[in-house]
């Protein structure tokens, strides 16, 4: 019963995980660029840019809060900063 059920959770996430794949192969650094320069992001790029964050180890500090409008915890502006301004070192 628990195999069963693990196997269908994992062909439910197996196809999210290969469109995501595909969608980080086809980045190119002027996306970044493009991001970066975003001044009222949409939740999806708030939420990959948060999740950008925590998977280079990066926090956002009180001074990051407020700085972007839907950026309620500052990783957008975090991210900006750190990630997007050099597309390279993050690729």
């Amino acid at each position: 019963m628990l195999k069963t059920e693990a196997e269908f959770e994992l062909s439910k996430a197996t196809p999210l995980l290969e469109e995501a794949s595909r969608v980080l192969k086809e980045l190119k650094k002027d996306d970044f660029y493009v991001m970066s320069s975003i001044k009222k992001p949409t939740s999806a790029v708030v939420l990959g840019m948060e999740i950008s964050c925590y998977m280079m180890g990066l926090k956002a500090k009180k001074t990051n809060i407020g700085k972007v409008d839907g950026d309620t915890n500052g990783y957008f502006d975090l991210a900006r900063s750190n990630l997007l301004n050099n597309p390279g070192q993050f690729m």
